[in-house]
């Protein structure tokens, strides 16, 4: 009885372990498709980040996502070191802020006069 009941406490934890395993996959799986099909797609995206007061301070052209991150202190504790997002322009230079932000599939000034 006993190796019938340790038996079916492992079947349980290895259930429970394959179920985490698979939802912990499934947000990236979706990240995978997402991107192939912008990549597919073409699709340009444009940002345009915010000062707090909401004065626009850069305008830009994005070369694949743009992604949110945080940062966690060395200690790894809770105690986040910030929330980021990060991005690639058109010429594959590196860019990260953590102010607002706007992220469109449109130039917003397309056909406005400087």
């Amino acid at each position: 009885m006993k190796s019938r009941g340790l038996r079916t406490v492992v079947f349980v934890l290895s259930l429970a372990l394959i179920v985490l395993a698979a939802s912990a996959c499934r947000n990236e799986t979706q990240n995978r498709i997402r991107r192939s099909i912008q990549d597919f797609t073409n699709v340009r995206m444009y940002i345009t980040v915010y000062s707090l007061t909401g004065d626009a301070l850069f305008e830009g052209l994005v070369d694949g996502k743009v992604t949110r991150a945080s940062a966690r202190s060395d200690d790894g504790s809770e105690d986040a070191a910030g929330d980021y997002v990060y991005w690639y322009d058109d010429r594959g230079r590196y860019h990260q802020t953590n102010l607002p932000y706007l992220v469109t599939t449109y130039d917003r000034h397309a056909g406005t006069l400087p």
